[in-house]
């Protein structure tokens, strides 16, 4: 017969920082880890992470789960023990593998293809934990938020997730429906940005009004974005009009192939076509909406069609802002738009008021946030009473 056990958690890195999270849920029997990410740039020089059992010595860890891919959330997974299983969304590790896939010459060994598949609510049972993953949305799609179980004790895991994209309903099933939560760690990336009363967060769907106008005015529309950026791209393609064409590298296009196939259909991509030359040949006579991303091969096309057809053509910067002043590649893009320039981006992260809202409907007995730099959200954030905030450092342990 099952005894009753202390379930335990630990944040390893993400209490005081946005990237390189990584939290640990354990019993005296069992360890798990959720993300095992790499810190951001600016975030300081730091050693990757060092975690005994996991990423050495004894093997010691039952399992890595991860809420989805990018590298503030998995960017350290290469250093873990090869013989500890790895779980992912099924759709989410086919986009990782792709993206590994191609960037494999630059950041090593591709380990996706071993990852385990799992399934929007499915409970994996493993020893006396239950884990179920759970609709979320993000700007990188097919993330998911954890419910782990165990020994009477329901812990909830948000990873990134927004309420203002196109899954908002999606979202807000997955915070209401689990039942009683006893500890829920949520990420707070945008404590401190407040919205105006006067100018609203935008959300994804406010941006297709700038989609739509920049094709009225411009023939050729380059849209800069991440190419992890999927909902957006694909809302992108939606807009381009009849007759003119929408045109991805091979790449890309194969991130939108497996991107379609976990859509609804008013969300899927529309007749996206990867940069043949009979394409192109076709896409220049006719006009087209085109992704580029910054390196020196898209910035020379860029460069070549401002040059030949300077008031024909728009570039939509679909990015954090912060990036311009920050990488060299994309201020060479942004440069070569000038008065062309179309600005339409929204965060991937929930802001504070939709953060008050999700604390508000879990309504958590505990609540950690991590994924953070805001050292002042005590103050900022309006909970609901009898919710215990729990401010903890990294590897401090603390009792569910």
């Amino acid at each position: 017969m099952e005894t009753k056990g202390a379930v335990k958690v630990r944040l390893h890195r993400g209490a005081k920082q946005i990237g390189g999270v990584c939290t640990e849920i354990f019993t005296d029997d069992t360890r798990l880890l959720f993300d095992i990410g790499a810190s951001l740039e600016g975030e300081g020089k730091q050693a990757r992470l060092d975690i005994d059992g996991v990423t050495t010595g004894t093997t010691n860890c039952d399992g890595i789960f991860l809420t989805h891919y990018h590298g503030d959330h998995i960017g350290e997974v290469d250093f873990v023990d090869a013989a500890i299983p790895v779980y992912m969304e099924k759709h989410a590790r086919k986009i990782l593998e792709l993206q590994q896939d191609y960037k494999k010459g630059v950041v090593g060994a591709v380990w996706a293809d071993n990852v385990n598949e799992i399934e929007i609510g499915k409970p994996i049972r493993i020893k006396e934990f239950t884990i179920t993953a759970l609709e979320s949305d993000h700007s990188a799609a097919n993330s998911v938020m954890f419910l782990i179980e165990a020994y009477g004790k329901r812990i909830l895991i948000t990873g990134d997730y927004r309420l203002h994209g196109f899954y908002k309903d999606k979202v807000e099933a997955s915070l209401m429906n689990p039942g009683h939560i006893d500890l829920m760690i949520t990420e707070g990336t945008n404590i401190s940005k407040e919205t105006s009363l006067n100018v609203p967060y935008l959300t994804e769907q406010a941006l297709v009004p700038a989609f739509v106008e920049a094709f009225k005015k411009y023939k050729y529309v380059f849209l800069l974005a991440s190419s992890s950026q999927l909902d957006r791209i694909a809302s992108f393609s939606r807009c381009v009009p009849s007759g003119r064409y929408m045109i991805t590298d091979r790449y890309q296009y194969g991130l939108m192939q497996v991107y379609d196939e976990d859509r609804d259909e008013e969300f899927k991509s529309n007749k996206v076509l990867y940069d043949s030359e009979y394409v192109l040949e076709k896409a220049e006579k006719a006009g087209f909406g085109r992704v580029v991303r910054s390196n020196h091969s898209f910035q020379l096309i860029v460069k070549d069609f401002f040059e030949r057809h300077p008031e024909d053509t728009c570039l939509i910067y679909s990015m954090w802002s912060g990036y311009i002043n920050k990488l060299s590649d994309v201020k060479t893009l942004v440069d070569y738009a000038g008065d062309n320039l179309i600005r339409a981006h929204v965060s991937g992260h929930v802001t504070k008021e939709d953060l008050e809202r999700a604390i508000d409907i879990v309504k958590p007995e505990k609540l950690i946030i991590n994924h953070t730099k805001d050292k002042k959200y005590k103050e900022q954030l309006k909970l609901p009473s009898g919710i215990e905030l729990l401010s903890v450092e990294d590897s401090e342990i603390c009792t569910v």
